[in-house]
């Protein structure tokens, strides 16, 4: 798996930077699991969801989106 962007572990790295999301180059589930669950801790401390948007083969952006419900995640796919 590459990861383009990088985000927090934990609450308290979260408020010290400005990335809200993960874009990863992997072909299998795991690597998607990896990422949402990286994104998760940051996602339950600002009571959002996550989104999961395939842009194109093998390419996945994992971010945290306000207008997903906490505690959930969406899938879409814009290619």
């Amino acid at each position: 798996m590459q990861t383009e962007n990088s985000t927090c572990t934990d609450f308290h790295e979260h408020e010290r930077t400005q990335h809200d999301s993960i874009t990863i180059h992997a072909h299998t589930r795991s690597h998607l699991e990896a990422a949402v669950q990286e994104l998760s801790v940051c996602a339950r401390h600002r009571k959002q969801g996550i989104l999961v948007t395939r842009t194109a083969p093998g390419t996945v952006i994992v971010s945290l989106d306000p207008n997903v419900p906490c505690g959930m995640s969406y899938e879409r796919t814009t290619w």
